[in-house]
């Protein structure tokens, strides 16, 4: 585990961070846990997110996700002081994180244009819900109500439509954000001069339906619900074997054939609606059926023993909660302590040096 800050990428870049809830605290946790000083700005009353369920104390399981490795300040934004302790700290700070709607920011002179004028080597960054589309700038958005409108839980569930079950909107809009960010500080070594950066909800839900897009205009057809299935490959999804389920993923023909040979169904290769991974996908029903009857016979941890062996990518069905029993991960798990409990945290999924970035909390 990395011990010294120094030797983390971010070391010495210092983050003020006026967010709230998931999408932009967790963009700036990011920062933190790559090394940056991120000074996390809250109201009088606390971040939305320590109230988030499960609660432990004054904080959350979601306050502990996306405010790690941070220091915090209280500032009353209505308060002419505060709003000058606020502009002090930006005069010393590289980037400014906010997902303060727009109206508010040019309110607060905030916004990019009025913080470069100010601080030009300051890095600005914004995360709203709706993007820049001028009808609905300032309009609020959770992730669930921007995965209905961009499609996600249009084409997630089986009969039904279904919220993906983790926040993918909302972290994943944090790392765009924080990508932005790195960009930024790349650029400024080169220019001396910041940037603005800005991302939304609803930006990164039109970016991860971009394959349905594209295949929607390629046939002209409706985009579908696939389940645990996948609408460019087959078969692929969950399968029932004698005493569970289990997850295969067969991405090409070479690992189809590898499938089947382990199987004894090698006759499928001969077969026209199977022989290509373009027929299969048009009649996965059928190959399902056929394929659910072979993994019967099997219990699931000797079917994966099986299908492993011939190197078919293919898991157990298992729950979040199950990780922390997960040998392959535990190296990623911190153990931290907050208000005298201790708990596992997921670090960084980056390796730096082999080493995962640490992660601290204020107890």
């Amino acid at each position: 585990m990395v011990t010294d800050q120094w030797r983390l990428p971010l070391a010495g870049v210092v983050v003020v961070d006026l967010t709230s809830n998931i999408a932009g605290p967790y963009g700036a946790a990011i920062l933190a846990d790559l090394g940056a000083e991120v000074i996390h700005i809250e109201p009088p009353k606390g971040d939305d997110s320590r109230r988030m369920s499960p609660t432990e104390g004054d904080a959350s399981a979601y306050f502990f996700v996306v405010n790690r490795n941070k220091s915090f300040v209280t500032l009353d934004l209505r308060q002419h002081k505060d709003q000058e302790t606020l502009n002090q700290m930006l005069a010393t700070a590289d980037v400014f994180v906010s997902n303060l709607r727009p109206y508010k920011l040019t309110e607060l002179g905030l916004d990019a244009t009025s913080l470069s004028s100010g601080f030009p080597k300051l890095i600005t960054a914004y995360l709203n819900a709706y993007g820049p589309n001028p009808a609905e700038l300032n309009e609020a958005g959770y992730d669930g109500v921007i995965q209905a409108r961009t499609g996600i839980i249009g084409v997630t569930g089986a009969s039904e439509p279904a919220r993906a079950g983790v926040s993918v909107l909302d972290m994943g809009s944090g790392m765009w954000l924080s990508i932005g960010i790195l960009s930024a500080l790349y650029q400024r070594s080169i220019t001396g001069v910041g940037s603005s950066i800005a991302t939304s909800l609803f930006e990164s839900g039109v970016n991860w339906s971009a394959y349905h897009l594209i295949a929607h205009q390629f046939t002209g057809e409706a985009s579908t619900r696939s389940g645990t299935g996948h609408p460019a490959f087959a078969p692929y999804g969950l399968f029932p074997t004698r005493d569970g389920e289990i997850m295969i993923g067969v991405g090409g023909d070479a690992v189809f054939a590898r499938l089947v040979g382990c199987l004894g169904l090698e006759d499928l290769l001969a077969d026209p609606r199977f022989d290509t991974n373009s027929s299969r996908v048009v009649h996965q029903v059928e190959l399902k059926e056929i394929i659910s009857l072979a993994f019967a016979t099997y219990s699931s941890t000797e079917l994966i023993s099986i299908l492993r062996g011939a190197d078919v990518p293919s898991d157990l069905l298992a729950l979040p909660e199950d990780l922390l029993r997960d040998p392959a991960a535990s190296s990623q798990m911190t153990k931290v302590a907050v208000n005298g409990h201790e708990f596992m945290i997921p670090s960084l999924p980056l390796r730096i040096n082999g080493e995962y970035p640490p992660i601290t909390f204020p107890s």
